[in-house]
């Protein structure tokens, strides 16, 4: 069997570190878009094709939780710095905005559909714009003169 060397195995190339810091984000963003989606197909009242559409822009909402927790416990302790935060500062914003979102909505049960709207519509905007900002920064980043650590 080969002789693995574990210098060789961090040796990434930039674009590759850019992507791997970038997923998290990229995740939220479709997830957040596709749950925006899915709203909006079920309260477009279409009959048969709007609950359709809606059952199926919740389905990869609901399989990012899921998706989301092992790409965090692979990335969050990367060598590269760079990933290992983006990461980590991806899944603070998801899971704390979604959680928020959780938490909040279970307490407000009984108010109007109406006032509970603007609710979501701020989940959704500050994880887009926390998401997007990040993205800049990771592209604007210098992967090459970062330590790949180990």
């Amino acid at each position: 069997m080969k002789e693995v060397n574990r210098e060789d195995v961090h040796d990434m190339s930039p674009a590759r570190i850019r992507w791997r810091a970038a997923l998290f984000h990229l995740g939220n963003i479709v997830c957040m878009l596709a749950a925006v989606g899915a709203g909006t197909a079920y309260y477009m009242d279409g009959g048969l094709l709007s609950m359709v559409l809606s059952v199926a822009l919740v389905l990869p909402t609901v399989l990012w939780f899921g998706i989301s927790m092992a790409l965090y416990a692979l990335f969050a302790h990367d060598p590269n710095s760079l990933v290992s935060y983006h990461t980590k500062r991806a899944g603070y914003i998801f899971y704390g905005a979604t959680g928020g979102l959780v938490l909040v909505l279970a307490f407000l049960q009984k108010v109007s559909f109406f006032y509970l709207l603007p609710i979501p519509a701020v989940v959704v905007g500050l994880v887009l714009l926390a998401g997007t900002r990040d993205l800049v920064a990771i592209w604007k980043a210098d992967v090459a003169s970062e330590p790949t650590g180990s």
